[in-house]
């Protein structure tokens, strides 16, 4: 899976989680930039990206994400092990 693949494929979780079709994420992205990203928002996220790549995603490597590019990266990364 190259990274256009997996960003389209974010991008449909994030549509999922929010009920909105329209979303449409950057890696720039943040909790700030999407109305009703909160705390238990951002465990359905995480739980939809593990889902979604059947991957699994520690607590220490959400703490270490500041936006969508971070996690963007954090699943390449997981698809190439």
């Amino acid at each position: 899976m190259n990274n256009e693949q997996i960003f389209e494929k974010v991008n449909g979780v994030f549509r999922t989680i929010f009920k909105d079709d329209t979303i449409l994420v950057t890696r720039e992205t943040t909790a700030k930039d999407i109305a009703g990203w909160d705390s238990i928002t951002h465990l359905d996220i995480i739980t939809g990206m593990e889902e979604a790549f059947q991957v699994e995603i520690t607590g220490f490597e959400v703490m270490n994400l500041n936006n969508v590019g971070d996690l963007l990266d954090l699943l390449a990364q997981k698809m190439s092990e």
